[in-house]
């Protein structure tokens, strides 16, 4: 641990010092020194050639017909699917808490690891910037991500939901039915494999989209980024960004399930929407957020707090020592080890 908050507080402090000449691999601004010195870049969506956009998309199939090894989620078929069960089974812990973020970049950096170490994938974990989208004014069958060719599928065929499936009566949905297009249709040999209510068995079906574009435009809005941009510690900036469970209060992390997901879209499903492999995309665009935030003042690279225990913001508050893991796919670890994202454990940047 020592180890770990010295590089940490070294960063944090060396910018007022004397600062070090920023190597060719480090943006020209951050506030922030690196601690790695060859970060890999994520980079938003459509801002990657045809060619790595087929690269990345073939590394995520890849995952597909790669083996399980998560032998604690039994309907696991490959590696794709473990990710969606390590999730489903944390879901109830790792929401509306202190740790949310971090967690969730715990699990897209093993998720990268995997695409890199076990599939030959050089780049890094893309994201995608939904306000490019929705400032475009374009509806959303027609936005790049959902391209049948160089994105990730579109909209399902329109389904009637069942009160009980819909019980908040939202309105404005569009799909719900099976993908139809894109690579990852059940014709292209993608399937989401883990049962919904049990992840111990197998159920292999297709991936669901039912786009509600009123959901993301309603939520999804750049005033909740100023609102963050505002917040001086961690635990008010986590609180912001993760929300309220409320369709009245703008929300990008809501709003990327929910108006790609709508209700019954696997995006949608809390359990399990890393089933849609835009989930990782969406959320690395929120992993973006924090560590921008993170690099507008270094103090806040050992920010932290929140609660332990989902909604208990008067109990028991996270600190640097507090551990996650991944079940098999990551040993627990404490939170300072996921503090940084250029080092010492992780090391990549974002583009912008």
């Amino acid at each position: 641990m020592v180890a770990y908050r010295s590089i940490l507080a070294s960063a944090a402090a060396l910018f007022l010092a004397v600062s070090a000449a920023p190597t060719p691999d480090v943006p020209s601004t951050p506030l922030i020194p690196a601690a790695c010195n060859n970060p890999i870049v994520r980079k938003e969506w459509r801002s990657l050639t045809n060619t790595e956009k087929a690269n990345y998309i073939n590394a995520v199939k890849c995952l597909t017909t790669t083996p399980s090894i998560a032998t604690s989620i039994g309907g696991a078929i490959n590696r794709f699917d473990d990710f969606q069960g390590v999730h489903a089974t944390q879901t109830p812990n790792i929401h509306f808490v202190g740790f949310f973020l971090h967690w969730h970049r715990y699990m897209l950096h093993a998720y990268e690891q995997a695409l890199r170490n076990e599939c030959n994938y050089t780049g890094a974990q893309p994201y995608w910037d939904w306000f490019i989208d929705i400032d475009s004014g374009l509806p959303m069958e027609q936005w790049p991500i959902f391209d049948a060719v160089t994105g990730f599928g579109g909209n399902g065929p329109y389904v009637e939901a069942t009160a009980e499936q819909n019980p908040f009566g939202l309105t404005g949905r569009t799909g719900g039915g099976c993908v139809p297009d894109g690579p990852f249709t059940v014709a292209n040999n993608f399937t989401v494999n883990i049962n919904k209510t049990d992840v111990s068995r197998s159920d292999p079906r297709c991936l669901t989209r039912d786009f509600m574009p009123t959901v993301a435009t309603t939520l999804i809005q750049h005033s909740v980024v100023t609102e963050l941009n505002a917040k001086t510690n961690f635990k008010d900036f986590a609180y912001r960004m993760e929300g309220l469970p409320s369709f009245d209060y703008p929300n990008v992390h809501g709003g990327g399930h929910f108006g790609v997901g709508g209700v019954l879209g696997t995006f949608g499903d809390s359990n399990n929407s890393p089933g849609d492999p835009i989930f990782y995309l969406h959320h690395a665009n929120v992993d973006r957020l924090w560590a921008l935030w993170q690099e507008q003042d270094p103090s806040r690279i050992l920010s932290v707090g929140g609660p332990i225990s989902p909604f208990d913001y008067e109990g028991d508050q996270i600190d640097l020592n507090f551990h996650i893991n991944l079940a098999e796919l990551g040993p627990s670890r404490p939170l300072y080890e996921l503090q940084y994202t250029r080092g010492p454990m992780m090391c990549y940047r974002y583009d912008q």
